[in-house]
């Protein structure tokens, strides 16, 4: 299949760049890219197990987007401790 995909200079630049860094043309690099968005399961698959696990739990909306913020500024705080060291 040949596709005609319209982008702006600057993202075909950056395209051609990485292709370049991986040692490929555009073309090939842009075919591998794609092949590889289309290979990755949809989201709501990935996220089918957790959902489960959220409604098996009884765990409400509310307590787990607590469970996230804290989990998301454990993270950021880690990162910031490793950085400054």
């Amino acid at each position: 299949m040949v596709l005609s995909i319209p982008i702006t200079p600057e993202t075909e630049a950056k395209l051609r760049a990485k292709a370049a860094v991986a040692g490929m043309d555009v073309q090939t690099f842009a075919a591998r890219t794609l092949e590889r968005i289309a290979a990755r399961p949809p989201l709501d698959d990935l996220l089918a197990p957790l959902r489960a696990e959220v409604t098996a739990s009884g765990m409400t909306d509310e307590q787990l987007t607590e469970l996230l913020e804290t989990a998301k500024h454990d993270a950021r705080a880690q990162r910031r401790s490793r950085h400054a060291s």
